[in-house]
C-alpha cells in the first residue's frame, strides 16, 4: 500500500492499467463497488482518488475533499458482496489529499457490486460475461455434468449483470410513477364501471 507521498507520486506518474486507476474526487459510490469488483476479480489494484486523467501533470492533480471520499467510500464497500480486503489511506501530496485504495483479489469467489460482477480488462472495468467468468476459476470443473451447470451458473450470473445493468438505465421510470399509478387506478375504476354496465 503507497502510503507515503514519494510512492504516491511515483503511482501518479504511471499510466493507467490493469491494476491501476485514476479518478476525481468526486466519484459516485455506486462507481467505485464497480471498481472494487473488478479490481478484486481481476488480481487486485489500487485506486487514487483526486486525480484527473484528462490532464497533464500537475495539472491532472485536483485532491479530495476527505469527508466526501470517506462517505462515498463507506457506501460503496456497502455495495461489495463478498466484500474483499480493502486498504484505504488518505495521503498528502504537494499540499493536496489523495485518496489511496488497495483492493486485494479475492479468490475462489466472484466479487459482486449491486448484485453485479465486473472485470478489470486493461485500463477498463468490463461488465462479466459467462467465458470471463469461467476463465477466472481456479479449477475448471473435469466432470461434463458439474462443468455444464457451472457453465449454467457463470451464464445466470452473466445475464443478472447485464439486467441490473439495463434496469439501472431505465430508472426513468420512477418519475413516471406517480403518473402509472393514476392511471393504474383510472384502469381499474373504469374496469369496474364497464362491468356493471355489461351486467
Amino acid at each position: 500500500m503507497p502510503t507515503a507521498s514519494d510512492d504516491v507520486k511515483r503511482l501518479l506518474a504511471e499510466p493507467e492499467g490493469q491494476q491501476l486507476e485514476f479518478k476525481i474526487g468526486n466519484v459516485k459510490p455506486e462507481v467505485i463497488a464497480q471498481i472494487i469488483s473488478a479490481f478484486a476479480n481481476s488480481g487486485g489494484g489500487t485506486i487514487v482518488f483526486g486525480v484527473r486523467d484528462d490532464k497533464p501533470m500537475p495539472d491532472r492533480l485536483i485532491g479530495i475533499d476527505e469527508a466526501r471520499y470517506t462517505h462515498a467510500m463507506r457506501r460503496a464497500m456497502q455495495m461489495v458482496t463478498p466484500a474483499p480486503t480493502v486498504t484505504t489511506e488518505v495521503v498528502s501530496v504537494d499540499g493536496k489529499s489523495f485518496g489511496v485504495v488497495e483492493v486485494e483479489p479475492l479468490s475462489g469467489s466472484l466479487v459482486q457490486a449491486m448484485g453485479q460482477a465486473f472485470f478489470r480488462e486493461g485500463d477498463r472495468n468490463s461488465r462479466a460475461t459467462a467465458d470471463r467468468i469461467m476463465q477466472s476459476l481456479p479449477v475448471q470443473p473435469k466432470d461434463p455434468e458439474l462443468l455444464a451447470e457451472v457453465q449454467g451458473l457463470a451464464a445466470a450470473i452473466a445475464s443478472q449483470t447485464l439486467t441490473v445493468e439495463e434496469l439501472r438505465a431505465a430508472q426513468g421510470w420512477k418519475a413516471q410513477l406517480p403518473l402509472m399509478l393514476l392511471n393504474g387506478i383510472i384502469g381499474a375504476i373504469l374496469g369496474v364501471l364497464a362491468t356493471i354496465l355489461i351486467t
